[in-house]
């Protein structure tokens, strides 16, 4: 589960229900796609209730000159029932009203409209109309309005937005409310790569330290080419960058976000991380072990195993040793999945010999599912290592 994802979706769950985010802190261990469905659900439900209502508000406004529409939206509907019945209304309508109305008011309208409903209203209104929207939210500091409708802008309205917001943080934090996941990594390449690279390095700034977190989400929620090229490029800018993502993963417990990232890095990089000091403190090990557990990410563990020098693999089996037996279960498996028994096994070798013992017994559950080249070469890894290898039945 992304502990990222959740929270971003508790802010929003807050908004939605008009209350301070800690009296729902309660909910923070809920996946983060039942805290969304549950949002949309109750906008869906509150909408249903009120729906022939706003159908009546509607045909008035559709049907009545112009003139009147703008005047009855301005000052006598009020922001409430405008920004309900801008949904109901066809789009080409909402739009001609939206040309006669202050930019300030719309900016109010666009905080409480459902993406889903006014995707074609948002196309029909002019690129000034949007980005002088995007400036009134910007200067109130209403990212989550800006995150919710981004993914619907197109390219160049994005490129001019972004353009006006000088300030990187900014833009982590629009970035950290987008709704339409899918589109983060196309909203990368539209902008300038500097500003992705000075994005970047606000990891060293501990000045900026309430912005990691976000920056951490950024990386997360891409596809696995994106999540290599923007790792490649943090670590690229120094062990300073690196020691600060670290300690931002263990600040903020995110090592189960953080361990698929590391695991699509680039080999050369991902040497640099996994044999990093501050990954390498035995209480920091024991955190991201958990993580492995928790989410099941042995996988994605023994892929970083694969790239870490032997006092790291020392620190991963020291760290090991304080979880329940079945923890070997679940390497084994991975191993399997991700055929890496000899790193699986190095790392067996350096645990108590009654573990061995233990790693012996699952290896027998294995036997009929493994070929006999891979079989062979796990007897030969036991040996080497200095396992015991007399009760297994692999040849």
């Amino acid at each position: 589960m992304s502990r990222l994802a959740s929270q971003a979706e508790l802010i929003k769950l807050a908004d939605a229900l008009a209350v301070p985010i800690e009296q729902i802190k309660f909910l923070a261990d809920m996946p983060p796609e039942a805290l969304r469905h549950f949002r949309t659900a109750m906008i869906d439900r509150v909408f249903d209730q009120q729906q022939v209502l706003f159908r009546w508000f509607a045909a008035w406004v559709r049907w009545v000159p112009m003139w009147i529409s703008v005047l009855m939206v301005r000052f006598w509907l009020g922001l409430h029932i405008a920004t309900r019945i801008a949904g109901a209304l066809p789009a080409w309508r909402a739009a001609s009203i939206a040309r006669h109305l202050p930019v300030e008011f719309m900016a109010d309208i666009a905080k409480g409209l459902d993406p889903r409903m006014t995707r074609e209203l948002v196309k029909l209104l002019s690129e000034k109309q949007v980005e002088s929207i995007a400036r009134v939210l910007l200067d109130r500091r209403d990212f989550m309005t800006i995150g919710r409708f981004v993914g619907l802008l197109p390219d160049q309205v994005v490129r001019d937005v972004a353009a006006s917001i000088p300030d990187e943080g900014d833009l982590l934090e629009i970035i950290f409310h987008i709704d339409s996941r899918e589109r983060i990594d196309h909203l990368i390449h539209v902008l300038p790569f500097d500003r992705i690279q000075r994005t970047m390095m606000i990891v060293s700034d501990p000045n900026r330290r309430v912005l990691w977190p976000k920056l951490l989400s950024l990386v997360v929620n891409v596809s696995d080419t994106m999540k290599r090229e923007l790792g490649d490029l943090a670590a690229s800018q120094g062990e300073e960058v690196i020691e600060g993502l670290i300690r931002a993963a263990e600040e903020d417990g995110l090592w189960e976000d953080i361990l698929p990232v590391v695991a699509c890095l680039s080999r050369e990089v991902q040497r640099l991380v996994v044999n990093h000091p501050a990954l390498l403190e035995p209480v920091v090990m024991q955190h991201v072990l958990d993580a492995a557990n928790r989410g099941d990410l042995w996988k994605d563990m023994l892929t970083l195993a694969a790239s870490m020098e032997d006092a790291g693999r020392a620190v991963v089996a020291q760290a090991i040793v304080i979880f329940p037996d079945d923890v070997l279960e679940h390497i084994a498996y991975a191993a399997l999945i991700r055929a890496q028994w000899g790193v699986a096994l190095d790392i067996v070798r350096r645990l108590p010999v009654e573990w061995h013992q233990r790693c012996l017994r699952i290896l027998e559950k294995y036997t009929d599912l493994l070929d006999k080249e891979t079989a062979t070469q796990i007897k030969a890894d036991l040996e080497f290592y200095g396992i015991i290898a007399t009760t297994t039945r692999l040849a």
